[in-house]
């Protein structure tokens, strides 16, 4: 029997924060056994997760681009009226 892994060491295997692993693995989404209240990993039920998740990412769409807003203009010194002035922060 191989041993279980670590969620450090699977943190560093999928390149993510240990958290993630955690966080993931609490969820249910991640296969992971609870061993002695430690979370531990089986490498062989990893890498299928790894190869159906690679599938699925191969398949979709990415992630479509953000439009930027538009920004308010904004007046130069010479645009504002003299009697406007910018307000002061410090006396």
């Amino acid at each position: 029997m191989e041993s279980m892994l670590t969620a450090r060491q699977v943190a560093e295997l999928l390149g993510v924060h240990e958290n993630w692993v955690y966080d993931h693995a609490a969820s249910g989404d991640l296969p992971s056994y609870k061993i002695g209240g430690t979370r531990r990993f089986d490498p062989d039920e990893l890498g299928h997760w790894v190869d159906e998740h690679r599938e699925n990412g191969r398949q979709s769409k990415p992630p479509a681009r953000r439009e930027r807003k538009e920004r308010k203009p904004t007046r130069t010194k010479a645009e504002r009226r003299p009697d406007e002035q910018q307000p002061r922060l410090f006396e």
